[in-house]
């Protein structure tokens, strides 16, 4: 169970106001027990840059203090951080979000039964897997579906529909290719009363859409990602929203 935060742009942007000095920084999901925190058993942030994702993370392995300096030097038009709370996996580096597979970035809040998903992943996908984590699977299975059909859309719609096959809390998160960035939140009637926790916001502010899990500032057109939306960001801030809701992914089989 995480914190995700993304920001896609028209020219290079940096995070530093969202994630320091915003009414409530992002960072402070880190500590605070907001929504269910603290969310300390890693981070990361991956920015896009000359055609190709790159990855700053740290776990809990090989360090005593987080270092958050990196994000000061940060500027990019489509960028992904990741708090962590760990619930699958232990709160090593290798654990940590996001992942990165060829041109695509995930991070992903919630949380899906490992042992489950997994058999749906093909052998060549298991060789992938670095991490002991719900989340890369999750993040593998979607790449697995999209090298099928070279539809991404498709790929995430049927990897929603394995999920909600299998024992799983939330689902949420953030994938991009560099070029559009896709938003989806659903979770189980499991965690019903969990709702304000499993939540995904954003804001068209000036050049830029920001995207967190709550909102950081006290003004700002913050709207919410619906139950079962699956939402996509462009360069150019075009936003389209596609329902995936279990009732038209029943349709589409039939």
């Amino acid at each position: 169970m995480c914190r995700l935060f993304g920001i896609v742009a028209d020219k290079k942007v940096d995070p530093g106001y969202y994630f320091f000095d915003a009414d409530v920084p992002f960072k402070d999901f880190m500590e605070r027990e907001i929504n269910r925190g603290p969310h300390n058993s890693g981070w990361g942030i991956g920015w896009f840059d000359k055609g190709k994702w790159n990855i700053f993370k740290e776990g809990k392995d090989n360090i005593t203090k987080y270092d958050f300096s990196k994000i000061r030097s940060i500027k990019s038009e489509m960028l992904v951080i990741h708090l962590r709370h760990a619930s699958v996996g232990g709160e090593s580096t290798k654990n940590t979000h996001p992942f990165v597979y060829g041109k695509w970035i995930f991070a992903h809040n919630g949380s899906i039964k490992r042992e489950e998903i997994i058999k749906h992943l093909n052998s060549d996908f298991k060789r992938k897997l670095k991490g002991d984590t719900d989340s890369e699977v999750y993040f593998m299975l979607i790449m697995q579906y999209f090298e099928e059909s070279k539809d991404i859309v498709g790929a995430i719609k049927k990897t929603v529909e394995v999920i909600r096959g299998i024992e799983h809390k939330g689902i949420n998160f953030l994938l991009s290719d560099g070029e559009k960035m896709y938003a989806f939140r659903d979770f189980s009637q499991e965690v019903k009363h969990l709702e304000d926790y499993y939540c995904l916001h954003y804001m068209h502010k000036g050049d830029e859409i920001i995207i967190s899990s709550d909102p950081l500032t006290k003004n700002g057109e913050w709207k919410a990602v619906k139950v079962g939306e699956l939402v996509c960001f462009d360069k150019k801030l075009n936003v389209e929203s596609v329902k995936l809701r279990k009732e038209d992914l029943k349709r589409q089989d039939n």
